[in-house]
Order: C-alpha cells, then structure tokens, then sequence
C-alpha cells in the first residue's frame, strides 16, 4: 500500500509542474511523517522545498523513489 501512495505522489509530481499540494498530501498520508513547518519523523516540507530549490521535480521523484536514506538522518523514508 505505501508503495501505491509513493507510486500516487511521484506520477502527480510528473504530470504536472512541481506545486506543494496539501491534499495531495494528506491523501497518501505523507502527513503521518512530515509536516509543512516543522520536522516530525521526516524534514518539513519548507526543508525539502529550500533543499531542492531549483531543481527538476524528477529530481525530487527520484529522491522520493529511492527512499532518501541519510538525506536528512538516519531514519529512512
């Protein structure tokens, strides 16, 4: 199933130009980990945006696919 929501997020972020979208978001349960101004179990979404500020959204896809591991601590995503 976390796999189909991952799956879900990087296809949304492909078709389209890469837009924070909340609903997206909640839907897929990315905000059991992050949060949009604060860490939680993963960085908050502000984080990731300042991180990858000028960089493709297939960049970022990539970096969600792969899971991220080490990016932003030890626990992996």
């Amino acid at each position: 199933m976390k796999l189909l929501s991952v799956s879900a997020v990087l296809l949304a972020l492909m078709a389209s130009p890469a837009f924070a979208n909340l609903d997206l978001a909640k839907k897929n349960a990315c905000m059991a980990c992050h949060a949009v101004d604060k860490k939680v179990v993963g960085p908050a979404y502000q984080d990731v945006a300042k991180k990858y500020a000028g960089k493709s959204a297939d960049e970022l896809a990539k970096s969600i696919k792969a899971g991220g591991a080490g990016k932003w601590g030890p626990v992996p995503m």
